[in-house]
């Protein structure tokens, strides 16, 4: 049995892991909600919140993986929206990776094979019209990963790059309603987006994929899941950038 400390396992693809993981092995969830998962243990502290996450992990005295599921998102117009805002965005997204990841290593580094799992996006890829904030998170991110897996060889890190996934989160992302002339392209880009999340994988797919990755004895760097998005990445990849730009204003309903 191994321990797995999922970050955010209280809904979405965290707690359809956590639901996956579960019967074979001992999951830990940090969170600002539990996991309603029986045999789950809940570690509650917001991830934003250095203090609290440090009282969690100081309560785990081994563990063999790490999952970085928290994240939030929200549309917005740059010049429109409040500094308070991005800075938590930033702060979930990928200060919090960086913060769990730094208090799991000295724990994963006296496992036999100890991995870190971050969810990344397509959207680090391919950006998302009036969510520039996300984009830019998951893209830092994916560099952060990186870096770590350059700088040590104990810990497997992997940036699991998820496009649209059918979960609730396309509901609570953040909507300014005070872009000025941004604000209808706002609205028809908010829109797409949650159609394109809404009509993607469920979340049982994206962590069905992420077990395997936690099992996979060789784990790469990066990895994109899903067939459909790893066509759409590898097209996207090869578009001349003024290409890039007229299809993504397309997708987003901006033209």
């Amino acid at each position: 049995m191994n321990t797995v400390i999922i970050v955010g396992a209280s809904s979405g693809i965290g707690l359809a892991l956590a639901q996956r993981l579960v019967s074979a092995n001992a999951v830990i969830n940090i969170s600002r909600e539990s996991c309603p998962v029986a045999g789950v243990e809940n570690l509650i502290a917001d991830v934003t919140d250095g203090d609290a996450l440090a009282a969690a992990f100081a309560r785990i005295p081994d563990a063999d993986a790490l999952v970085y599921c928290a994240g939030t998102s929200m549309a917005a117009a740059v010049e429109y929206v409040h500094t308070d805002d991005y800075k938590r965005l930033f702060a979930v997204n990928l200060l919090g990776a960086i913060e769990c990841a730094r208090l799991a290593l000295p724990l994963l580094k006296r496992a036999d094979d100890g991995r870190i799992l971050f969810l990344s996006s397509s959207g680090a890829v391919t950006p998302i019209a009036y969510d520039s904030f996300y984009s830019a998170s998951k893209a830092a991110l994916n560099a952060f990963c990186a870096a770590l897996n350059l700088e040590q060889t104990e810990v497997k890190c992997t940036a699991a790059v998820i496009g649209g996934t059918r979960t609730r989160f396309s509901f609570k992302r953040a909507v300014y309603g005070d872009c000025g002339e941004h604000e209808q392209k706002l609205k028809r880009a908010t829109n797409a987006l949650i159609k394109i999340e809404q009509t993607g994988y469920t979340a049982d797919f994206v962590a069905e994929k992420l077990e395997k990755l936690l099992k996979d004895g060789n784990p790469p760097q990066s990895v994109t899941i899903g067939l459909k998005n790893k066509l759409q990445l590898a097209a996207y990849r090869l578009m001349p950038q003024p290409l890039k730009t007229r299809v993504l204003r397309k997708i987003y309903k901006i033209t």
